[in-house]
């Protein structure tokens, strides 16, 4: 194997468990114009579509193999060899390879791939294939063949895609845990803690209706909440005016149930993601409604929604991302805020956001209902004091907002845990709940020496504070596995393999302290509490001289075995 992937593939070898792998192909013993046949999964082969050795499109050195699909159902035919006396679906979990588009590849890509005459993967949908004009390394879990294969055909169904690919591999997935052994996931030490772990699941992506498949024993073993990435916003659950298409919604519902999860619901109202029927853009009154008309648009999408879901969502986005990135405002006004410029507020005014809560807690007055947003966890920003003046203004007209979302979508270097704990603390003594709702923390250089420990180190700092105070009970990982995640930068818990980084095993060590704190009598944070409302403690011995000034509160467990005075408690750390 060579070029663009020897560094990610090295990542690989250094994480808690390497991932064997076997290549199959990767042409640099083929001759320039070398060509593969091109096998029709109906009518034999096909000569029109050509799969031919070429030099590489980024790095002239390497040869790769250059597609032009010409019809659907055509495959490359690659011949297995040695392998071919084996059933590799036994050996290996998942079929990878390198892949690089043109900007203008064709349409309608459906990953397919046989052994034999055995389909080992077919794409539910038409997936996204990545980043254009670059290399992507691509993996997908193969479905066991009913025997040995001398030939693997692999490609993109469609008529018209040109695309190439490079060193094709077959990959013996080590996870790096065990998740069949319950004290080895995130979700075990969540709920001794008393805490939600939860994470944004793609439901057209993983089958939530096949507890069998790898993905999803991830989900469920390891989270004890989820929250529709997508199929539960407005465009997806109401395309046109009336009609609702709760299908999708309605499965992770069924999924949540069958395994003891809670679910959040992602969102009522946003700029966003709006179907085109109210609104191109976002911004634009296309279709000249009146503040009457939009708020009662809002009130039956909210009411069918939330009422629909009605015992099955716990908790709400009931709006998301109302406040503009601009809050200079708050140079003249310390109690000001600034909201963003929508269709909503542009047609109904700032009381949009009134609306929506009332709405909300009438469809289901048991929910939690909770404000998004973005850019506003870190104290000492405009944006972030806006955000609580805006919640503190809500509360101040007696209307039911119970919780307080921090999207959390960081970039390693941002994450700053004391600022964080600082602005998360003061919402305690308003009464509502705070929850980070949308976790990443993506890589500037994902493959670079110490990247994926820096990342873990930060996510460990941001999950400590919510840990820390009675008033944080859950903790959102926007997403699987990095290749489904919408940013750049590898961000998640687990690579495209499913394999744990890093991260996962800081975000465990967390739980794991925040459960034995409180299988000590170590409470969380209470505004007011004579233990404090500090998330770093002075610890001493029972002579009174200090063990450890201004640690974390969490860390105490981490203490060697004794007994210390902790803000004035007698604390075992056994």
């Amino acid at each position: 194997m060579k070029r663009l992937f020897i560094l990610p593939l090295l990542a690989l070898a250094m994480a808690p468990a390497a991932a064997q792998q076997t290549v199959v192909c990767d042409f640099e013993d083929m001759a320039l114009g070398d060509t593969l046949p091109m096998s029709d999964l109906y009518n034999g082969y096909d000569t029109d579509s050509r799969a031919e050795v070429v030099a590489d499109p980024a790095n002239p050195q390497n040869k790769v193999l250059h597609v032009k699909n010409k019809s659907w159902n055509t495959l490359i035919e690659l011949d297995l060899g040695e392998l071919a006396s084996e059933n590799i679906t036994e050996t290996y979990r998942q079929l990878a390879f390198d892949l690089y588009r043109p900007a203008s590849d064709g349409s309608y890509k459906q990953f397919v791939a046989r052994l034999g005459a055995d389909t080992i993967y077919a794409d539910a949908g038409f997936c996204d294939q990545g980043q254009a004009e670059a290399w992507v390394e691509k993996s997908y879990f193969m479905s066991r063949a009913d025997a040995p294969g001398a030939k693997l055909y692999m490609g993109f169904n469609s008529d018209d895609a040109e695309f190439y690919v490079d060193n094709i591999r077959l990959v013996a997935v080590d996870y790096g845990y065990d998740f069949t052994d319950e004290a080895q996931t995130l979700r075990h030490h969540a709920a001794l803690a008393g805490k939600n772990i939860g994470v944004a699941v793609p439901v057209w992506r993983i089958d939530v209706g096949n507890d069998n498949l790898e993905a999803t024993q991830t989900v469920f073993r390891n989270f004890n909440m989820v929250v529709a990435e997508n199929e539960m916003k407005p465009d997806a659950l109401q395309p046109s005016q009336g009609q609702f298409n709760f299908g999708d919604g309605d499965r992770l519902c069924d999924f949540a149930a069958r395994h003891g999860m809670g679910v959040r619901g992602h969102t009522l109202v946003w700029h966003k993601q709006e179907p085109a029927w109210i609104t191109s853009d976002g911004y634009k009154n296309d279709h000249g409604y009146t503040r009457a008309e939009l708020l009662k648009i809002m009130e039956d999408h909210i009411t069918s929604v939330v009422a629909h879901y009605k015992g099955k969502v716990k908790e709400w986005d009931v709006v998301n991302e109302v406040l503009d990135d601009d809050q200079s405002i708050i140079r003249t006004n310390p109690a000001g805020y600034k909201l963003r410029e929508s269709v909503w507020q542009a047609v109904i005014g700032d009381d949009f956001i009134d609306s929506a809560f009332v709405y909300a807690h009438r469809a289901d007055p048991g929910a939690h209902l909770f404000i998004n947003d973005y850019g506003v966890e870190f104290q000492g920003k405009a944006k972030t004091q806006a955000y609580y003046n805006l919640v503190r203004s809500l509360l101040a007209k007696g209307l039911p907002v119970g919780g307080v979302g921090f999207q959390c979508h960081l970039t390693v270097g941002e994450a700053d845990s004391a600022k964080f704990s600082a602005n998360v603390k003061r919402y305690a003594s308003l009464g509502v709940k705070c929850a980070i709702t949308e976790l990443d923390m993506a890589m500037p250089d994902p493959y670079a020496a110490g990247a994926e420990e820096q990342q873990a180190e930060e996510y460990r700092k941001m999950a400590e504070v919510m840990m820390g105070y009675d008033h944080c009970e859950s903790v959102v990982v926007w997403g699987v596995t990095d290749d489904m995640s919408w940013r750049q930068g590898n961000p998640l818990l687990f690579r495209s393999t499913l394999q744990a980084k890093p991260a996962f095993f800081a975000l465990r060590d967390v739980l794991e302290e925040a459960a034995g704190k409180v299988a000590v009598g170590i409470g969380g944070i209470a505004e007011g509490e004579g233990y404090g409302a500090s998330p770093f403690v002075d610890v001493y011995d029972l002579g009174g001289r200090p063990v450890a000034l201004g640690i974390l509160r969490s860390r105490v467990q981490s203490l060697p075995r004794g007994v210390y005075v902790v803000g004035g408690r007698c604390v075992v750390v056994k």
